[in-house]
């Protein structure tokens, strides 16, 4: 057998039994925390479907989340809970937004955050509130 195809194949192997420890490191939903979770209850329904990296960032989020401000706390419930109702092709769609977003130079980001600043700024001054704000 070819020595390429044999490190090849050690390789897949080895990928994957590292995959599979660290999906073993990120707790089932019953295995958390009463804090933890508090601050992830709205992601209860759907923890089991999350990917181990997505689970893992919650977890790191609702370890910080004691830390935060009241004014930042808020903010991460209320966008949990949006995230929560969000159907599968809109988390899609606001993945993609969102890669789009982070590979734009950082002149034209600064540009896009100023504009949706202000197009937030206009629907308030119409007495209109900014979709997420309550």
């Amino acid at each position: 057998m070819d020595t390429s195809l044999i490190r090849r194949l050690l390789a897949g192997v080895l990928a994957g039994l590292l995959a599979g420890a660290v999906q073993a490191d990120v707790p089932e939903w019953s295995r958390l925390n009463a804090q933890q979770k508090g601050v992830l209850a709205p992601l209860a329904a759907q923890w089991g479907q999350m990917s181990p990296h997505a689970r893992e960032r919650m977890l790191e989020l609702a370890d910080r989340y004691p830390n935060m401000n009241p004014e930042q706390q808020a903010r991460v419930r209320d966008r949990l809970t949006r995230w929560s109702q969000l159907n599968p092709e809109e988390r899609q769609r606001m993945r993609e937004n969102y890669r789009r977003f982070r590979e734009l130079p950082p002149e034209e980001r600064q540009k896009a955050v100023e504009r949706f600043r202000e197009q937030r700024r206009q629907m308030r001054g119409q007495g209109q509130k900014p979709h997420g704000e309550h």
